[in-house]
Parts: C-alpha cells; sequence; structure tokens
C-alpha cells in the first residue's frame, strides 16, 4: 500500500523513508543487485544496508519515485508488511545512494542475537505513555550519548554508550544485578524502532520476561501521539541533514559538527571555538594540526562548490 505516503506541499519537495524490518533473508548479492537497479530507477538518494537478519535503512525521492519504490518493495513476499516512517523535505537531505552487505542491519556486535525470533513485545505510541509511567518499569533509552544528550523521554535511563557495540556491556551488567535490585518490566526506545527491537531479543537473552519496545520508534511516537499528551523532553536526532527534528517533526535547531559529528545547539555555534567544518567546543582540543589543515580544505571545497550551485550528488555505491 501506498497510500501512506505523504504527498509533497509547496514548501517541500522530497518524501524521506525510514524503514527497517527484522527477516531472515538469503541470496544477499541477488538481492544488493535489485535494489540498487530499483535505486537508480527511482534516482534515490541515501543508505540501505542488508544482512541475513534483514533491512535497513532511510532514503528519499521525489513523490512519483518514492511511489514505485515502495510499490517495488512491498510486492516482495518478505517485506509486504514492512514499517515505513515518512517526512517531507525540502531539499534533498542525502548526497548520494548506498546499498551495502553489512554482517548486521544495525550492529551490535552479537550475531548471536535473532530479533525475528525473539523480540520483546511491541508497545503502539498511543499505550507507551501508560508503561513508561508505570514505577515497576525501567525506561531505557538504546541510543548513543551523542543522541540522548539533546532529548529522551521523561525517566529514561541512559546507558551512555558511545555506540551500540557498548550496548551489551552494559546489558550484562544490568542481568548481574541481584533479583531484587533488577526491574521487573524494561520498556525500550529508539530513533525509528530498530535498535530496541535487537535490543529486546538482547535482553531476553539474558533472562528478562517482561521486555517492550516502542513500535515505530520515537518518530512514529511523534507522529501519532499529541504534543500536549507528550512525554518526550526536548529534540530527536536524525541520520540525514536535518540533524534533529522536534515533536511536530520540523528541522529542529541542532546544526552538526562535521569534524566530530556532534549536534550543536545555537549557542554552541556562536562559540569562539566553532570554526564551521573545521571544529567545535566538544572537540576542539581533540584535533590535530594535520586533522585541522583537513577539515580546512575540504570546507572551502564545501563552499567553493555552494558558490557554484553545486552539489554533491554521488552514485550508487556497493
Amino acid at each position: 500500500m501506498v497510500q501512506d505516503i505523504p504527498q509533497p506541499t509547496e514548501a517541500t519537495d522530497y518524501v524521506v523513508a525510514a524503514l527497517y524490518k527484522f527477516v531472515v533473508l538469503e541470496d544477499l548479492p541477488d538481492f544488493q543487485a535489485q535494489l540498487r537497479a530499483i535505486c537508480t530507477e527511482c534516482e534515490m538518494m541515501g543508505t540501505l544496508l542488508i544482512a541475513g537478519e534483514g533491512l535497513n535503512g532511510t532514503v528519499s525521492a521525489a513523490y512519483d519515485d518514492m511511489v514505485v519504490f515502495v510499490k517495488w518493495l512491498r510486492a516482495r513476499p518478505a517485506f509486504d508488511d514492512i514499517a515505513i516512517k515518512y517526512a517531507l523535505y525540502k531539499e534533498r537531505p542525502f548526497n548520494r545512494m548506498k546499498v551495502r552487505l553489512k554482517k548486521e542491519i544495525v550492529t551490535m556486535g552479537r550475531e548471536d542475537i535473532y530479533p525475528s525470533q525473539n523480540a520483546g513485545t511491541y508497545v503502539e505510541p498511543q499505550d507507551w505513555n501508560a508503561l513508561i509511567s508505570d514505577p515497576d518499569t525501567m525506561v531505557v533509552d538504546t541510543r548513543n550519548n551523542y543522541e540522548t544528550a539533546i532529548g529522551t523521554f521523561k525517566g529514561a535511563v541512559d546507558p551512555n554508550t558511545t555506540n551500540f557495540r557498548d550496548f551489551p556491556d552494559w546489558a550484562e551488567k544490568l542481568s548481574a544485578l541481584p533479583a531484587d535490585k533488577k526491574p521487573k518490566k524494561l520498556a525500550m526506545f529508539c530513533t525509528g524502532g530498530i535498535r530496541c527491537e535487537k535490543s529486546t531479543a538482547l535482553m531476553r537473552q539474558y533472562g528478562f520476561d517482561d521486555v517492550y519496545h516502542l513500535k515505530g520508534g520515537i518518530l512514529k511516537y511523534f507522529e501519532e501521539v499529541p504534543v500536549e499528551e507528550s512525554l518526550w523532553q526536548g529534540e530527536c536526532f536524525v541520520f540525514d541533514n536535518r540533524v534533529s527534528v522536534d515533536h511536530a517533526l520540523n528541522k529542529g535547531d541542532y546544526e552538526l559538527c562535521f569534524a566530530c559529528r556532534m549536534p550543536l545547539t545555537p549557542e554552541e555555534r556562536e562559540a569562539e571555538t566553532y570554526l564551521p567544518g573545521m571544529s567545535c567546543p566538544h572537540c576542539i582540543d581533540t584535533k590535530t594540526d594535520e586533522q585541522m589543515a583537513r577539515y580546512e580544505m575540504r570546507q572551502k571545497q564545501v563552499s567553493l562548490a555552494k558558490e557554484r550551485g553545486e552539489t554533491h550528488i554521488g552514485k550508487i555505491k556497493s
């Protein structure tokens, strides 16, 4: 079904689609070739990751091209029910298209985890507030620290990971607590649903029974829960040129430091240590002279391209 794809307005030109599904896939090189072909046909930009455990990615295209792509994808039995979250954007949020084969579609470093077989229980966005308000529930933000820094759910536990590979260490420590110290329920969430879904499978392997995850992630919660009922605090980091979005899914106040990839507030962008494309208050003391020279050269190239009205639209990559 493609009726759910939003049509661009006068203020927007492109449809952004975030999608994933844990499903056992075989003959991955052939599927990669098919995806590359349809993405070329539809002039898609973004990233798609393929692994034996499923498909994950975010792509953008003009409305008509997105319709063709979604019809193509959902015509395949493995993806006929794939959930897709859409947003509209004025400019392309990606500069190229990448279709890559990986060991995992979201890298935890644990290939013994099978979300398609052992994930926790989905919780609809409308039911999420009640679950996380239960005093017996530990609410766990499965995202990384640069994401949690700009927004999270009220009362959520931050594992303070810098990479999703760090999450199993935190999970193992939680599982090692005495029985009377362990949470009775776990409610896990992430941006689009994929990391928390995989995390619930890990927690079930560690012996936790009542494990839940937010269906569709934070972005689906923003779509379906009114702002006045929201338990979200701050903005949500997204992995495209928007950097962050607010509860209305409008572009937020943050911009990205291209040297260290940290999201920056308007105030941080006014700091003397913020040099666009080169440094920010988070990384100014961590960069070598060689790195700074390289960043400066890159920023000059970006500025020159912008002056010429050029965009760096790349070819599809494997």
